[in-house]
């Protein structure tokens, strides 16, 4: 990490049975590439995969084109892996 920066944080998308499945999902997918999370920000939300585009759009208008599309977002939850947002950064 640049030493101007003291943390990042992002926020993943993965399916499971329930979100305790779900994020630890998503924490071996960051563990697996490197990135060790301090902590979990609560609440942790629920969303319909379909809605993805919506999502995006509500949240991130900024970023549409360096994410997933829908039919991108899916085949990745429904294949079991992880989808990461963009990443924030703080001093």
């Amino acid at each position: 990490m640049p030493p101007e920066i003291s943390g990042a944080y992002v926020s993943c998308y993965a399916s499971g049975s329930d979100y305790v499945e779900a994020t630890r999902k998503a924490l071996n997918q960051l563990s697996t590439d490197g990135l060790h999370p301090e902590e979990i920000l609560q609440p942790v939300h629920e969303m319909e995969s379909t809605n993805w585009v919506v999502h995006v759009n509500e949240t991130w208008a900024d970023h549409v084109s360096s994410l997933p599309t829908q039919e991108e977002f899916e085949d990745v939850i429904n294949n079991g892996g992880v989808v990461y947002g963009p990443f924030g950064s703080y001093a």
